[in-house]
């Protein structure tokens, strides 16, 4: 299995699932919302592989579930996701013109209307969440527990805290724990809300939950240095603009042959995490070893 095969069809569920819930949400609110719900849409549709939301339905799928029954929880973390990349792109942060070879959101509508679309993306995904009773397949509990852990990961002590640390720490001599910390939280904690989703979603055994974290915690942290040596391999950024401000970064702390050598010891451990799960892990392993050997 391939990563390009496994993605492809299952992107396009995602992407119908993210198509559909829009035009039905534009279609029950005020055409006065209407610059809002655009707003959300053009970042939702900014041209990412949707690998949070595929984590979701692979985690799924290991765990022998369909995939439209995770879908509603797939996509309220794309949600999440998106807004994170609409508010990391305004001047405040990270203040970068464009994202993925398009306009960012705020050079696009302006910075109030984006910091309400993120805002609307962030409060819709739990909307998203509550989708999960409509098919009476995740019993209350379990569905109460896997909004906490989205919660729990997407905010203070997950990714927003990370935001945090990456834009106020003025130390540019950063240790390698420092760089990890903060990436373990800006980026590692939504990948392995993705992986843990599903577990939550049916209330699985400690020891497959144990094997999916431990996957989960490897791939984050995986994904981060890939996209630093994508970073450090370009003239300028693999998806933006060049950099405005200083951020940590593992090329700060490593050499280009020691993050090669840790990302590959990462994405061995990910893999191995998942050995017990024989054939039904195939597809995680195929988006490890995507990570792994990406160009973009």
């Amino acid at each position: 299995m391939t990563f390009e095969s496994y993605s492809e069809p299952r992107v396009k569920r995602i992407n119908d699932f993210l198509d559909s819930n829009l035009l039905k949400f534009r279609g029950s609110v005020s055409q006065r919302f209407a610059p809002l719900i655009s707003a959300m849409q053009y970042s939702l549709e900014g041209g990412g592989k949707r690998l949070r939301p595929l984590m979701v339905v692979a985690a799924a799928e290991c765990l022998g579930l369909p995939i439209d029954d995770v879908l509603p929880a797939a996509c309220a973390i794309e949600y999440i996701h998106t807004y994170s990349l609409v508010h990391d792109d305004l001047p405040a942060l990270d203040d970068d013109d464009t994202r993925r070879g398009k306009p960012s959101n705020h050079k696009k509508f302006g910075e109030a209307v984006a910091i309400l679309a993120g805002d609307a993306l962030l409060t819709e995904a739990f909307g998203l969440m509550h989708q999960l009773t409509e098919n009476k397949r995740f019993n209350a509990l379990n569905i109460l527990n896997a909004t906490e852990l989205l919660s729990t990961f997407a905010g203070v002590r997950g990714m927003v805290g990370g935001q945090l640390l990456d834009v106020t720490s003025g130390n540019l001599n950063y240790s390698l724990p420092e760089v990890e910390f903060i990436h373990i939280h800006k980026t590692g904690a939504m990948i392995l809300a993705s992986v843990l989703m599903p577990a939550r979603l049916i209330g699985a055994e400690e020891p497959r939950i144990k094997n999916l974290r431990r996957y989960g915690e490897a791939v984050g942290l995986a994904f981060q240095i890939s996209d630093d040596i994508l970073d450090s391999e370009a003239t300028l950024r693999y998806s933006r603009g060049p950099r405005k401000k200083p951020k940590p970064s593992y090329t700060q702390v490593m050499s280009p042959a020691e993050m090669k050598q840790k990302l590959n010891s990462l994405i061995d451990n990910a893999t191995q995490a998942l050995a017990e799960e024989g054939q039904k892990a195939e597809p995680l392993v195929a988006i490890a070893e995507f990570i792994r050997t990406r160009r973009h």
